[in-house]
């Protein structure tokens, strides 16, 4: 990876070590979809509860059925019946999932029998083991159902449930307040897609959400941040984290008494970008413009956000994949594009105007472009973050 992007999240990582996960909560396992596990999560139940058929067809005893072999028919085994044990020398018909009798330890599937009146013929020899899966093969009662950090989405739960949880300890959701800055979002004269957009972002992680915007003045913008703070976990603020007349959330959080960690990043878009403390609580300033907003966010504030939520898998997968067609731009400061996958697996980017909002909206990557490259050729590799979210 390029040393300027190395550097960039070398500051992320900065940031997200002044976070620890918040505290958990007892939930039902109804009530846990997208959730974080705030613990490990033990089986009380094994998986399989018993030993069982992996498929349809005929329990045997394996050293009955050495090779083409007939034996006469038992029973029919059904799922969730409780089997006698099989008799020495017969054969019971049982199928997917159905307990295996005591005595059998083979299925013989369907496909490879033939039934004549009361006989079953076996094609070839049964093996020991085949075609059954052992109580506790997959988790053992007792066992590591699902570690600390997972996320709950449907197939955890199902597993959750398989194993006979019923209630699960998870982190709390965190609560995240988004502030856009600005007379012209106050007044509406400029939609405030910005603050939809991450509100919107927020509630995918988890996050509870409060939007509020304040016009540009000082004394405003410390009343609702200070009051932000108190109510939410977080602060994310929209607009006014640069240089000029109108840029007063630097200010503002001086003026609260919060400890300034980072303002600027070498990054483009995004450049602007401010993090601090007040009152032991992350303040997250992203620029206004519409992608240096997104961008941001996606570097920053989603991994400690993620953090906060108790994932512990914070950051977005990354893939060296290559250009489509070539990209332009200036050495200078590593830059950040937003880009189109193509079904073969490459990308394309999609502009570099730090304004743009198609871009951001149709991407499914972002690519990250070192500070010593300028203009990239079609074919050329790179860092693509894959948006896993992205439609």
């Amino acid at each position: 990876m390029m040393r300027s992007v190395k550097r960039l999240l070398a500051v992320r990582d900065r940031i997200i070590a002044t976070q620890s996960p918040l505290p958990g909560e007892e939930v039902a396992l109804k009530d846990a979809l997208g959730r974080y596990l705030a613990a490990v999560v033990p089986a009380r139940v094994a998986a399989p509860p018993s030993t069982c058929s992996a498929m349809d067809g005929f329990a045997v005893r394996s050293a009955e059925v050495t090779g083409p072999a007939e034996l006469p028919f038992h029973a029919s085994i059904y799922a969730g019946a409780s089997p006698e044990p099989l008799p020495i020398g017969e054969a019971a018909r049982i199928f997917t999932g159905a307990v295996l009798p005591a005595g059998s330890d083979a299925v013989v599937r369907e496909e490879s029998v033939e039934i004549a009146g009361d006989r079953v013929r076996f094609r070839a020899a049964a093996r020991p083991g085949e075609n059954v899966r052992l109580a506790g093969e997959d988790v053992m009662a007792g066992g590591e159902a699902l570690p600390a950090g997972v996320r709950l989405g449907a197939r955890q739960l199902a597993l959750l449930s398989a194993v006979g949880v019923e209630r699960v300890e998870v982190v709390r959701r965190p609560r995240v307040a988004v502030i856009s800055t600005g007379d012209e979002v106050v007044s509406r004269r400029t939609p405030d897609s910005n603050g939809l957009a991450v509100a919107t972002l927020c509630r995918q992680l988890g996050a509870d959400v409060e939007r509020v915007a304040v016009r540009d003045r000082l004394e405003e913008v410390s009343a609702v941040i200070a009051s932000a703070a108190i109510l939410n976990d977080a602060v994310i603020t929209i607009g006014g984290v640069s240089v000029g007349e109108r840029d007063l959330v630097p200010a503002a959080l001086r003026g609260l008494g919060a400890e300034l960690l980072v303002h600027g990043v070498p990054m483009k878009p995004g450049k602007p970008f401010l993090f601090a403390r007040l009152d032991g609580r992350p303040a997250i300033g992203l620029p206004g413009s519409p992608s240096a907003c997104l961008v941001a966010f996606e570097v920053f504030a989603r991994p400690l956000l993620l953090t906060m939520a108790g994932s512990a898998a914070p950051f977005r997968r990354a893939l060296p994949l290559r250009l489509t067609e070539p990209a332009s731009g200036k050495p200078g400061r590593a830059r950040l594009l937003w880009a189109r996958l193509s079904p073969g697996g490459e990308v394309a980017p999609l502009g570099r105007d730090t304004a743009q909002v198609r871009g951001p909206a149709l991407a499914d990557a972002l690519l990250a472009v070192g500070a010593d490259q300028g203009e990239l050729p079609a074919g050329a590799e790179v860092t693509a973050w894959l948006l896993d979210d992205a439609w």
